[in-house]
């Protein structure tokens, strides 16, 4: 009985954990973080790099998916489906993470 009541804890507790991440609220939140990001990126590279594209159009979508996540047929989407988005989200961010820290130095003389 008990091992029984631990299981259906541990599914309730995964179960809340999962809806927190799938919650609008979050991918609002994980959109402005990957737009200050970008934003970042975008002043570090320069305008003529071939990242620089790349980095205007994560903005633009940023900004799509935070309207999108404020509307309510966000929420519609399947858990699944809402899951795949959150993993392709947090793949972008570590990628525009090593995208920033990979930016050129702006000047050639050490500081």
């Amino acid at each position: 009985m008990i091992a029984w009541f631990k299981a259906k804890l541990a599914a309730y507790r995964e179960k809340r954990k999962i809806s927190r991440q799938i919650d609008p609220d979050s991918f609002r939140t994980l959109a402005t973080e990957l737009r200050e990001l970008a934003e970042l990126a975008e002043r570090l590279w320069p305008r003529k790099h071939k990242f620089y594209a790349k980095i205007k159009r994560i903005q633009a979508e940023m900004e799509q998916l935070h309207t999108l996540a404020s509307k309510p047929e966000f929420r519609r989407l399947s858990s699944q489906k809402r899951l795949k988005l959150r993993e392709s989200l947090i793949q972008s961010r570590e990628q525009l993470m090593e995208t920033v820290q990979t930016a050129p130095s702006p000047t050639q003389t050490l500081q």
